[in-house]
């Protein structure tokens, strides 16, 4: 395992949106029903391009005069900005980075999140997955009962169509070097199989994964991750239940 590779935190960043149409705004753009976040409340979303794949995942809080705060992973903060500020242009609503505010909160570790189930999106993946890919939609990421936002149809064609044929998975390896979050993913013929979500050191030579894997190779006995070699996997359970299709 070499240094750059140990389990680090995960740096974050936030984004905070002000103006009397933040919320109106948000409940247009991303999988959560923003109408849920009051007070101390925090909620979990997506925000999608028009083809339905997430651009960035935050967790969205109020701080006291109200205002939005999204969390998010720090290597997707510029291109989240550009893209919230894209469609902000016809509403009432700020939008500014305020990580500095931020520098000193806890945060999960890489590891952690993968013991949890849950993926972040980073630089290298945005626009890579659709919601149900990465099981979103059993970690309470997505409203299927509010209007409609961009991607809506996407994901809910997914959802009532049974047209998921990935879902992330978490798998352990034995391997030389840490994966990077994107990289594909062969079985034992060489055939493209799915991709890393992300990725943590377990120990000085096994790693954690969450792997969005085709359904026909949910069951995979070896995978290759890019060019390292074949290797054996074991499959770990996740915390929760994937939905079945329906």
């Amino acid at each position: 395992m070499t240094e750059e590779n140990t389990n680090t935190t995960d740096q974050r960043a936030y984004i905070q949106l002000t103006g009397p149409d933040s919320r109106k705004f948000l409940q247009g753009q991303v999988t959560c029903d923003m109408e849920s976040l009051t007070g101390s409340a925090t909620i979990n979303g997506a925000h999608c391009t028009p083809k339905g794949r997430i651009i960035f995942l935050f967790s969205a809080s109020c701080d006291d005069q109200d205002n939005i705060i999204l969390e998010t992973h720090h290597s997707v903060k510029d291109l989240a900005m550009a893209n919230l500020k894209k469609y902000a242009v016809f509403f009432k609503t700020e939008i500014s980075d305020i990580s500095q505010q931020y520098s000193a909160a806890p945060v999960l570790s890489n590891l952690e999140r993968i013991k949890t189930g849950s993926a972040d999106v980073v630089a290298e993946t945005s626009d890579m997955f659709i919601p149900q890919m990465l099981n979103l939609d059993a970690l309470g990421y997505i409203s299927f009962k509010k209007g409609c936002y961009t991607g809506q149809e996407i994901v809910a064609r997914a959802h009532y169509r049974g047209a998921v044929k990935r879902r992330m998975h978490h798998l352990q390896l034995s391997l030389n070097s840490l994966p990077n979050a994107g990289d594909e993913l062969r079985n034992s013929a060489g055939k493209s199989i799915g991709n890393i979500a992300s990725a943590a050191w377990a120990d000085q030579s096994t790693v954690d994964v969450l792997a969005v894997l085709a359904d026909k190779a949910s069951d995979c006995s070896e995978i290759q991750v890019g060019e390292q070699p074949l290797t054996a996997v074991s499959h770990l359970p996740l915390p929760y239940e994937i939905p079945a299709s329906p």
